[in-house]
């Protein structure tokens, strides 16, 4: 190949993800004699482990102030896979103005640590009040320590002041047709942020409609192709065909970032408990359902 020319980027898989500290990809190293493929940087053949020798990665920061007092990116006990303290929850759910100035981010922490608690004293007394659907669901064993694993790396994200936007970026890349129409459109995400914060302010006001409506924002966006389309069309007699293609829109974060897709179903739920404890009682045909 020519110098100066890149082989066109997969739509599919990303290429050169480096993940558990690696500094090269699985498959870089094989050994012949026990036939198995491992990573070059540490020489390990255990995919699922971290890198022996990767320096701490530095944690991205955004500019806006979370509202929660930051700890140092480097420490041991900032991974996002590691299990999040619910002992010390708040015994009552505040509005936002009185939650660290109106932080989104100390609201949204206040928001999952409240709900949690709550979660636990309504099992204490069985769940008076709840509709047997709705007990059934909040007292199935492992429901809130399946939810508790699930929001913790949204916590740790926030505690870092990393930003929660994992989403595609506007790109450049073409299809095979060169009619604009083929094209899939970059669609930009709202911020995950702010819906998260949405869904939790309108849990307080219970106008779960609205709340409802941000998870759908936050989730599915306003795309309207998800998947790239490729149809083939006969063309004359002995021509062969034609083949027209509609590439996807831009993926968001809900798409690309499995651990994210994970606590906004988690945040759900916590959305879902507040509606059982809080409910609208006077506009029921548009509370959130899980």
């Amino acid at each position: 190949m020519s110098e100066g020319c890149h082989l066109r980027e997969s739509t599919l898989f990303k290429e050169d993800v480096f993940k558990e500290g690696h500094s090269s990809v699985w498959g870089s190293l094989y050994d012949p004699g026990a036939k198995r493929w491992g990573y070059t940087c540490c020489k390990s053949f255990d995919r699922g482990s971290k890198c022996s020798v990767a320096a701490p990665e530095a944690a991205k920061a955004t500019d806006e102030d979370s509202g929660i007092e930051l700890t140092s990116p480097n420490s041991a006990d900032m991974a996002e896979d590691l299990p999040w303290d619910f002992s010390n929850t708040p015994p009552q759910f505040l509005p936002q103005a009185e939650v660290q100035k109106g932080q989104p981010a100390a609201y949204i922490d206040h928001f999952v640590h409240f709900m949690v608690g709550e979660w636990k004293r309504q099992h204490e007394v069985k769940f008076p009040g709840f509709g047997d659907m709705e007990r059934t669901a909040f007292q199935t064993k492992g429901a809130l320590e399946e939810v508790a694993k699930a929001i913790a790396p949204l916590l740790w994200r926030l505690r870092k002041g990393e930003c929660l936007d994992r989403g595609e970026k506007k790109d450049d890349r073409r299809s095979r047709e060169t009619r604009t129409t083929m094209e899939g459109k970059f669609v930009k995400e709202k911020s995950v942020l702010k819906q998260l914060c949405i869904m939790a302010v309108m849990g307080y006001d219970r106008e779960y409609h609205t709340a409802h409506e941000a998870y759908m924002h936050m989730t599915f966006g306003n795309k309207m192709w998800n998947l790239t389309h490729v149809q083939h069309v006969s063309a004359c007699t002995m021509k062969g065909a034609r083949e027209y293609r509609r590439n996807r829109d831009s993926l968001n974060t809900y798409d690309m970032d499995p651990v994210s897709q994970k606590y906004m179903h988690a945040f759900k739920k916590l959305l879902h408990l507040c509606q059982c404890i809080r409910p609208n009682t006077e506009d029921s045909g548009k509370n959130f359902k899980m």
